[in-house]
């Protein structure tokens, strides 16, 4: 789970399944229309919003919390944070661990070879 850390609280993001669910639903999207807008690397302004919004929602739920912010909420958090022109930050960290998570790591899958003698 990533921490959006904020100044008086601490906001925790979780992407997965649910998550991925939850981001369909905000955005209208099937499952392979979200792959599509991921992989590209190219988000308008309510994607991003909707992935931190989904992520929130699923981090509250995953630790037993009320999800009681909205939309609103969400995009003070990004402006807090260093809004979306931010180069760098937890937004970015934010995205990129989404964006891993979404790939599964294959450097550890490769078969390895048997010496002959």
């Amino acid at each position: 789970m990533y921490e959006l850390k904020l100044k008086e609280t601490t906001i925790p993001l979780r992407w997965g399944t649910w998550a991925m669910k939850r981001f369909c639903e905000l955005e209208n999207k099937t499952l392979m229309e979200l792959i599509n807008v991921l992989s590209s690397g190219v988000y308008n302004l309510d994607t991003i919003v909707h992935i931190v919004q989904s992520a929130a929602e699923s981090g509250y739920k995953s630790l037993k919390r009320p999800v009681d912010f909205e939309e609103f909420d969400v995009c003070n958090w990004i402006d807090e944070v260093g809004g979306l022109t931010a180069k760098d930050g937890q937004l970015v960290e934010f995205m990129k661990y989404m964006q891993n998570s979404m790939v599964p790591d294959l450097k550890d899958n490769k078969p390895t070879e048997e010496k002959k003698n």
